[in-house]
Parts: structure tokens; C-alpha cells; sequence
């Protein structure tokens, strides 16, 4: 019987041991995975643009979910045409945007 005592003993040890390295991977793991899943879900990494929540998206884009922008921001996703005051290259009805978003002007309608 005493054989058998201590063989368990070294089964509870050894299944301690393996949880607790079970769980410092889990951790280091998460942690790496977090900061890449931030920059492939990232509006701005996929050509989107953010705007301001109560503002409208620009001409030629539509508003998705689907990516991420800061807080109170929506993504527009699509292929926003660029404009700048000094040259109107916006079509009829479109206007050139005051405000500035990822350092552009965007044509809205």
C-alpha cells in the first residue's frame, strides 16, 4: 500500500505542475494575440476612413461594423475619392469636406 500512496502523490504533482504551465501559456499567448487581432480588424489598416459617430460617411463608402475605429467613431469602407479646397475634384452635387480625416479631405454628398 505504501508503494501505491506514493505513486499517487507524484500523479497529483505532476498534474499541478501541468495546469500551472497551461496557464502561464495561456496568458503569454493572449497577450500576443490581442495586440495582432487590434491592427487586423483595424478600419484605417483597410484603406476605411473614420469619421465622427453622428457624422456621415464620405461619397462612395458605407458605413461597416465590421471594423474597428476609436471610440465614438464609425468605418467607412470603400474607395473614398480625395479632394482638396484649391483643386474641386468633386463631381456634381459632392463637396469637398472641411474637416480632415487620416490627414485627407474626402468629396461627401
Amino acid at each position: 500500500m505504501k508503494k501505491a500512496d506514493a505513486n499517487m502523490w507524484w500523479i497529483i504533482i505532476g498534474a499541478v505542475l501541468a495546469l500551472i504551465v497551461l496557464i502561464v501559456l495561456m496568458v503569454l499567448f493572449t497577450g500576443k494575440t490581442g495586440k495582432f487581432g487590434v491592427g487586423v480588424s483595424g478600419c484605417e489598416s483597410k484603406g476605411g476612413v473614420c469619421v465622427g459617430e453622428k457624422s456621415a460617411c464620405p461619397a462612395r463608402t458605407f458605413s461597416s461594423p465590421a471594423f474597428d475605429c476609436a471610440k465614438e467613431q464609425t468605418c467607412c469602407f470603400g474607395s473614398p475619392k480625395e479632394c482638396n479646397d484649391i483643386d474641386k475634384a468633386c463631381d456634381a452635387g459632392e463637396q469637398c469636406s472641411t474637416d480632415i480625416f487620416n490627414g485627407k479631405r474626402y468629396c461627401f454628398s
